[in-house]
C-alpha cells in the first residue's frame, strides 16, 4: 500500500490534473490528496476508489507497483500483490495481475475474526466466490447466509451486499469480481 501515493502522483501528472482538479472528482479536499500523495494519510477504501475514478484509472493500477512488459499467464504465491485497506482486518492478494483488458478480479481474501465489509454497497457487475477455511456471514440483500468450508456463492453486484467473519478463526475464500473493480 505504500505505492498507493507514488502512483496516484504519477497519473494525476500524466492526465496534467492539479490536486484540486483531483480532489473535486473525489470530493474530498486538495490537502488530504497532497497527503496521501505523500504517504501522510491512507485513504479508505471508498475514497480509493473515486480518486481512482477521479484519475480516470482501475483501483488495481493504484495498487501495482509497475505494469509487465508481458501479460502474466501464472501469478506465483510469491508474486502476489498483497493489500489490506486501513482500519480493517480483510486482507487480500490479487490472484491476477498484469493482464490487459481483464474481464474478472479474482482475488484470495483473508478475513480475521470478526471483521468484514464494514456495511453494505453496492456496484454493476458480479461476484462469486468459495469459502477454503473457516466460517463467512455474507448478506445479500438482507438475506443472511451462513458459510462454510466449500460453500461457494455467486450474485449480482448490483443487489446491496456485505460480509463478515462470525467465527473465532480466520477465514480465507476465494473471491471474483466482475468486472474488475481493483
Amino acid at each position: 500500500m505504500e505505492n498507493i501515493g507514488k502512483q496516484i502522483r504519477h497519473h494525476r501528472k500524466l492526465k496534467d490534473l492539479t490536486l484540486k482538479q483531483v480532489a473535486e472528482k473525489a470530493e474530498c479536499s486538495d490537502v488530504f490528496i497532497s497527503q496521501v500523495e505523500r504517504n501522510l494519510a491512507s485513504p479508505s477504501i471508498a475514497t480509493l476508489k473515486r480518486i481512482a475514478n477521479a484519475l480516470d484509472v482501475s483501483l488495481i493500477t493504484l495498487l501495482q507497483a509497475d505494469e509487465a512488459e508481458e501479460e502474466q499467464v501464472v501469478t506465483r504465491r510469491k508474486d502476489r500483490v498483497q493489500f489490506k485497506f486501513p482500519h480493517t482486518e480483510v486482507y487480500s492478494e490479487l490472484l491476477a495481475t498484469n493482464i490487459r483488458n481483464k474481464q474478472m478480479q479474482p482475488l484470495y481474501k483473508v478475513v480475521k475474526p470478526g471483521a468484514g465489509s464494514e456495511g453494505t454497497y453496492r456496484h454493476d457487475g458480479e461476484e462469486m466466490g468459495i469459502v477454503l477455511e473457516g466460517c463467512l456471514e455474507l448478506t445479500v440483500d438482507e438475506q443472511v447466509y451462513e458459510l462454510e468450508p466449500g460453500d461457494a456463492f455467486y450474485f449480482s453486484s448490483s443487489r446491496k451486499h456485505g460480509y463478515r467473519n462470525t467465527s473465532e478463526e480466520e477465514t480465507r475464500l476465494i473471491w471474483v469480481i466482475t468486472p474488475p473493480t481493483f
